[in-house]
C-alpha cells in the first residue's frame, strides 16, 4: 500500500468493521429473542429453529453468488446494499405477527449479512500488503464481536423494558442511516488502481469459470472443510439453542444466561488479534490448532452433557462457553488459507466458498436439535434437562463428521504453494514475468514442508 494514501484504507476498514457489527448484532438477536419470539407467535422449538435455520440456510447458499458479486462489482456496493437489506428485514421482524412474516425477515437478514465479511476481507486484500491480512481479518472479527455483545444482554434488557416492536423497529431505522456512511467512508480500491477490468468479471472469465477455477484451488476445499469442523458449535450455542438450555435445561436466570452467552465474544475479542498473529507468522500451526479446538469442544459439551445429578454447576457452564469461543478466531483461519491460495480476482468466490462451511454445519446441527428436542419431550410440556442433553449431543456427530472430512482432505490431498506468494519471494533473473517491485524476502522461508500440506 501506497504511503500516500493509507488514512482512506483505515477508513474504509472500519467502515466495513462497522457494518459487520451491525450484521453480527442482527444474526444474534434471536438468541436472546427466541423465547419471547415463541410467545408471541405460538411456536414450538422445531418451528423455533427453523427461524435460525432459514437465516442461517440464506447465509450459507449466498456465500459462493456473494463472492462473485463481491469480486464484480466491489464492496462498497456490496455493503451499502447489505445494510438495506439487513433494515428491511428487521423491520419484517418487528412488525410482523406470523410465522411467515418474521421467517422472510430473518431471511433477509441472513441475506444483507452474507453480503457483509466477504466485502470487508475483498477491501483488505485491496487496499493493505499481505502481512498485514491476516491480522486484519482477526481484528475485523473483534470489532465485530461487539455487535454480538450487544445482541446479548442489552439487547435483551431492553426487549424486557420496551417490547418487541419499539425495540425491533429502532434497529432497523438505525441500521438504515448507515447505509448513507458506509457509502461515503468505503472506497473499492487505492487511487489509480484497479483489481479487475470495467464491464466484466475479471480476466473476462465468467461466474462458472471464476467457481470452477477456485474450486480447484486446495486451499479453498482445505478453507471449506476447516471452518465446517471448528466454526458451528459457538454458533448453535450463542445463535440459538444456547439460551433455551441455559435457563430451561439448567434453570439459570436470564440475565445469568444472557452473561454466559457473552463469554464466547468476549474470548472471541481477547484472542482475535493472538490468532491472527499466529495465522500470519505461523501458518503451520493452523491445522493442530483446529484439531485441539475440535477436541477441547468435544470434551467439554460431554463433560455438561454427563454431568451426574441435575444442573452443571455455573463455573463449567462458564468453561464451556469459553471453550466455544475459540471456535470463531480459528474459524478465520479457513479464510486465510482460501484468500493466501487464491489469485486477487478470485478472493472473493474462494471466501464464500470456505465461510460456507461453517454456517452449512451450523444449519445442520441446529435443525438436528430442534427435531430431536421435539421428539424426546411431552408434547404440552416443556422441554427438561433430559431432553436438552439428549438433543445437543446430537450435534457430537456433525462434529465428528467435519473432523473425518478435514483429514481426508488432508490425506488425499497436497496443497501447492499459494498463487500470491511468489510476489513475496526475490524474483530470480532469469523468470521475467515476476513483478519487479516484489519485495525481497529470504527463499528459504517458503520451504517445501509448508507448502505441501501444511498452508
Amino acid at each position: 500500500m501506497s504511503p500516500s494514501f493509507p488514512v482512506r484504507g483505515w477508513v474504509g476498514w472500519a467502515a466495513g468493521s462497522l457494518t459487520y457489527v451491525v450484521a453480527l448484532f442482527h444474526r444474534g438477536s434471536l438468541g436472546v429473542a427466541g423465547p419471547m419470539a415463541a410467545d408471541r407467535l405460538g411456536v414450538d422449538a422445531t418451528a423455533l429453529s427453523v427461524f435460525s435455520a432459514v437465516q442461517l440456510g440464506v447465509f450459507a447458499a449466498t456465500q459462493v453468488p456473494v463472492g462473485l458479486f463481491v469480486d464484480r462489482y466491489g464492496p462498497r456496493r456490496m455493503l451499502t446494499v447489505s445494510l438495506l437489506v439487513m433494515a428491511a428485514g428487521q423491520a419484517m421482524v418487528a412488525g410482523g405477527e406470523s410465522f411467515a412474516a418474521v421467517l422472510l425477515g430473518r431471511a433477509l437478514l441472513g441475506c444483507g449479512d452474507a453480503l457483509v465479511m466477504i466485502s470487508v476481507l475483498r477491501l483488505v486484500t485491496a487496499w493493505f500488503p499481505v502481512a498485514r491480512t491476516a491480522v486484519l481479518a482477526q481484528v475485523t472479527v473483534v470489532v465485530g464481536t461487539a455487535g454480538g455483545l450487544a445482541a446479548a444482554p442489552p439487547l435483551s434488557a431492553a426487549l424486557r423494558a420496551f417490547g418487541w416492536e419499539p425495540v425491533f423497529f429502532a434497529v432497523a431505522l438505525v441500521t438504515a442511516c448507515l447505509t448513507v456512511a458506509v457509502w461515503q467512508a468505503v472506497r473499492d480500491t487505492p487511487p489509480g488502481t484497479r483489481l479487475l477490468p470495467l464491464g466484466g468479471m475479471a480476466g473476462g472469465s465468467s461466474p462458472g469459470k471464476q467457481l470452477a477455477g477456485a474450486w480447484r484451488q486446495p486451499t479453498t476445499r482445505l478453507g471449506l472443510w476447516l471452518m465446517f469442523t471448528v466454526h458451528f458449535p459457538v454458533q448453535v450455542f450463542v445463535l440459538l439453542w444456547g439460551f433455551p438450555f441455559l435457563t430451561q435445561g439448567q434453570g439459570l436466570s436470564e440475565t445469568t444466561a444472557s452473561y454466559v452467552l457473552a463469554v464466547p465474544l468476549m474470548v472471541t475479542m481477547a484472542l482475535g488479534p493472538l490468532f491472527g498473529v499466529l495465522s500470519g507468522r505461523r501458518p503451520q500451526w493452523r491445522i493442530p490448532l483446529v484439531f485441539g479446538i475440535a477436541a477441547a469442544t468435544t470434551l467439554t459439551w460431554s463433560a455438561v452433557l454427563l454431568w451426574p445429578g441435575t444442573q452443571a454447576p455455573l463455573p463449567v457452564l462458564f468453561l464451556l462457553a469459553a471453550v466455544l469461543g475459540l471456535g470463531n478466531p480459528a474459524a478465520v483461519f479457513g479464510l486465510d488459507i482460501a484468500r493466501s491460495g487464491s489469485a486477487p480476482h478470485r478472493v472473493g468466490v474462494a471466501s464464500g466458498i470456505a465461510n460456507s462451511g461453517g454456517y452449512t454445519a451450523a444449519l445442520l446441527a441446529m435443525v438436528l436439535i430442534g427435531v430431536t428436542l421435539d421428539s424426546t419431550h411431552a408434547p404440552n410440556a416443556a422441554p427438561g434437562l433430559a431432553d436438552f442433553r439428549i438433543a445437543l449431543a446430537t450435534q457430537l456427530l456433525i462434529q465428528v463428521c467435519g473432523v473425518g472430512l478435514l483429514v481426508r482432505h488432508l490425506r488425499t490431498s497436497r496443497t501447492p504453494c499459494p498463487q500470491a506468494w511468489p510476489t513475496t519471494i526475490t524474483p530470480p533473473k532469469s523468470r521475467g514475468r515476476w513483478p519487479r517491485d516484489a519485495p525481497a524476502v529470504p527463499a528459504r522461508r517458503v520451504t517445501q514442508r509448508r507448502c505441501r500440506g501444511r498452508p
